[in-house]
């Protein structure tokens, strides 16, 4: 593996560099925040009034009473200049000033409205060098799996994320107006053209929303071995909801919980259908991402992680995830008190962590708690010698050692991908 010293290039952006990183014009990452509304997807923006009740009081995530889920949407430029240097991770990073812990942002239909403030006004870490050297550390170290995970990224990311039936690397494709809007994806619909020969189909966000909530307390292996056989069994959402629920429930028991899953995956279909008159949630990428985190999370089940799981993997937005693995490593590192929950974590991370660097460093903090139980130790030094211009002496070295850290990560990405658990 090539190595190149770069982090004592760090300096201030030119004019043309600010120009580069210009949402228009980023290549990965943040979205801007009122997108084109999808013309088969409904009223845009518009959150139904009513209250979607269920049973049982089951989340994916521990809630803080008091606490709010409202999300900050920064404004500033955040994707540093990248240079080729021929290895994994390469890249020389701009010097930028911190986020602000509030903003305004723009309203859907004119307008602004404004965001609450951090949980942790008084924290300013994560720079956003420390994420870029987190990132670049962590994307050598995990080089195979990166450079599997970054190929899957641009080639369209249906293999990516909970809701992944295939491996296979999509292409991308604008959703043209006359698209068909089904209950487990978009189909466009090239004339000319028979059914084998249109272009892929790209993952829908029930698929998306659906797969993230079975994989809820379990494994990566099970959660995709339970979303195979549902997608099998049961090919379109409108045959998940009218089953009869014992039938979901042994599709999916292999990702345990079975009977509350189904309980709430089917009051959401049961929502759509009332309300929209179909099982489809293609309306939320015409929706702005509050407007989207709004309208996921008035389901039972369905929290912040989830809601953010969807908007990053599906929707493609600039949004950072926070796990059990995330926030320990991030708690290890400084990044949040030791008294932070998750949703704290989340709210105060997805505020602090570049935008264009979300989705890479999701991925690899995952991966890295996975392989080595949330231990922080190589991955502090790591960061804390680039930061002190040190460059790659030790944490690099670490790589090179025979039988050492770097052979743990790639014995427990072939094991992985042999289980067919590579989607991040």
């Amino acid at each position: 593996l090539q190595r190149a010293s770069w982090t004592h290039g760090l300096r201030a952006r030119t004019e043309q560099e600010n120009e580069d990183m210009a949402p228009s014009k980023r290549t990965r990452g943040a979205k801007p925040s009122a997108s084109i509304p999808d013309p088969s997807a409904g009223t845009a923006g518009a959150s139904p009034s009513k209250k979607v009740k269920t049973e049982g009081a089951w989340v994916d995530v521990v809630k803080v009473e008091g606490q709010q889920n409202e999300v900050e949407k920064k404004t500033f430029a955040s994707t540093p200049p990248k240079i080729d240097t021929g290895g994994v991770g390469k890249s020389k990073r701009a010097s930028f000033a911190s986020p602000p812990s509030t903003s305004i942002v723009p309203a859907v239909g004119g307008g602004a409205v404004a965001v609450a403030a951090s949980p942790y006004p008084e924290m300013k870490r994560p720079t956003v060098e420390e994420c870029w050297f987190a990132r670049d550390a962590l994307a050598q170290l995990h080089s195979t799996f990166f450079d599997t995970i970054e190929s899957q990224h641009h080639g369209g990311g249906n293999a990516l994320g909970p809701g992944s039936v295939t491996p296979a690397l999509l292409a991308p494709a604008p959703v043209p107006a006359d698209a068909v809007i089904t209950s487990t994806a978009i189909v466009p619909v090239v004339p000319g053209l028979t059914v084998l020969e249109q272009p892929a189909a790209r993952k829908c966000v029930l698929d998306s929303l659906v797969g993230t909530i079975l994989s809820q307390n379990t494994t990566d292996s099970n959660s995709h071995r339970a979303f195979g056989i549902l997608k099998a069994r049961f090919p379109t959402w409108e045959s998940v909801r009218v089953a009869k629920p014992k039938l979901v429930e042994d599709a999916i028991k292999s990702g345990g919980l079975a009977e509350i899953k189904v309980t709430r995956i089917q009051v959401i279909l049961n929502t759509l259908v009332e309300e929209r008159g179909q099982a489809c949630m293609e309306y939320l990428r015409g929706m702005d991402d509050e407007a989207a985190k709004k309208e996921l999370s008035r389901f039972k089940g369905v929290g912040p992680k989830t809601v953010s799981c969807v908007l990053m993997f599906c929707l493609q937005r600039a949004e950072f995830p926070v796990d059990t693995h995330v926030w320990k490593i991030a708690a290890g590192l400084g990044w949040v008190p030791k008294s932070a929950t998750r949703d704290t974590a989340y709210e105060h991370l997805n505020r602090r962590v570049p935008d264009a660097c979300k989705f890479d460093l999701h991925v690899l903090l995952v991966e890295h708690g996975k392989v080595y139980k949330n231990d922080v130790k190589w991955l502090k030094q790591a960061v804390q010698q680039q930061l002190a211009g040190k460059g790659e002496v030790g944490w690099a070295e670490a790589l090179d050692q025979p039988g050492g850290i770097k052979a743990a990560a790639e014995q427990h990405f072939a094991i992985k991908s042999g289980n067919g658990g590579v989607c991040g």
